[in-house]
């Protein structure tokens, strides 16, 4: 038995990593605000702190010592410094934004998928991916400095049980309400690629055992992915609702389907299979029902916090009906044109 420690660990990949390291027979500390809580089928120890300030990481963990970690949010840079020395083993949960073009596509192009782990980082066209890149950088300083050994992840799209952004609910939030159409970006070709929650935690799991993993990166999601109108429909087939697809410009979206992303999305994720032997824990049309089932039983509260975080045009239907009636009326006139 080894102590683990998860900075985060009540969100959606966090509850999962905690579930799969009792599992395993580990002793587990979670480090979270206390914002939000979970239930965990065993004991677990609860430190409240801010992950995102070094001052109370410093203060929360001193002389703590842990056999193994597990990074899901907080600021990375702040969470290398304080375990140097403190644990065997890091993994550090990052992002597709290290990527060069992810934020601000290159030439407005985008970039060529599937993303390879070897592909350009982000240098300074943005912020937000430069702090990522240097974040990366820490983990693996500290990791060449025999600090401890790390390994990161880099996550995509994560959804299942108390997802932080609950995608999903985009779709059935408008089933729930009964809509019988809906404005589908760029005809629902888009392939957005999305990580089911307990898939990233056995990909954490594999990392945190598995020798190999000791100073490398990975990508990491499912191994399948749909494209957006694919998953419009399975998310209708799976609650048994009817609707009409009505597909408009991606450049005219009236609500922002946060699965309509302006470039594809898909990860060659042949490393993580070929060094740490990773395979999907459920694959993604049975983890997809699996998250809308969770959702209908435990809806987003109208206008709460979570569903904001959609973006504020989400759940606009005035907007999505307008929409729909005035390209069903262009599409109208253009088989009328060809009759």
């Amino acid at each position: 038995m080894t102590d683990a420690l998860v900075i985060g660990g009540t969100g959606p990949s966090g509850a999962r990593i905690v579930e799969r390291l009792l599992a395993a027979g580990h002793r587990v500390t979670i480090l979270h605000t206390g914002a939000h809580e979970v239930p965990f089928s065993g004991p677990v120890e609860h430190i409240h702190a801010d992950p995102r300030s070094l001052d109370e990481l410093q203060t929360a963990l001193d002389k703590r010592h842990q056999d193994v970690a597990v990074a899901t949010s907080g600021r990375i840079r702040h969470v290398v410094d304080v375990l140097r020395g403190r644990v065997r083993r890091l993994v550090a949960i990052s992002g597709l934004p290290v990527y060069r073009g992810w934020l601000a596509p290159v030439g407005g192009g985008g970039i060529p998928v599937p993303i390879r782990e070897s592909d350009a980082k982000e240098q300074d066209v943005s912020e937000y991916g430069h702090r990522v890149v240097q974040g990366e950088r820490a983990v693996m300083d500290a990791h060449h400095a025999g600090d401890f050994e790390a390994t990161i992840l880099r996550y995509t799209m994560v959804y299942g049980p108390y997802s932080y952004i609950p995608f999903e609910w985009f779709i059935v939030r408008r089933i729930l309400d009964r809509r019988r159409a809906i404005a589908l970006e760029a005809d629902g070709l888009m392939v957005p690629q999305r990580g089911y929650a307990d898939n990233l935690a056995l990909a954490v799991m594999l990392a945190l055992e598995h020798p190999a993993a000791a100073g490398r990166d990975y990508n990491v999601g499912d191994e399948q992915s749909l494209s957006v109108r694919s998953l419009v429909e399975l998310i209708a087939d799976t609650l048994e609702h009817e609707w009409d697809l009505v597909p408009v410009p991606l450049r005219h979206s009236p609500c922002r389907n946060p699965f309509a992303l302006r470039q594809n999305t898909l990860l060659d994720m042949s490393r993580i299979r070929a060094e740490l032997g990773y395979r999907d824990a459920l694959g993604v049309i049975e983890a997809t029902q699996e998250t809308v089932r969770w959702l209908v039983e435990h809806p987003i509260g109208r206008e709460s916090a979570e569903e904001a975080r959609l973006g504020s045009s989400a759940f606009d239907y005035p907007a999505e009906d307008l929409a729909i009636d005035r390209f069903r009326s262009f599409y109208d006139t253009l088989e009328e044109r060809h009759v």
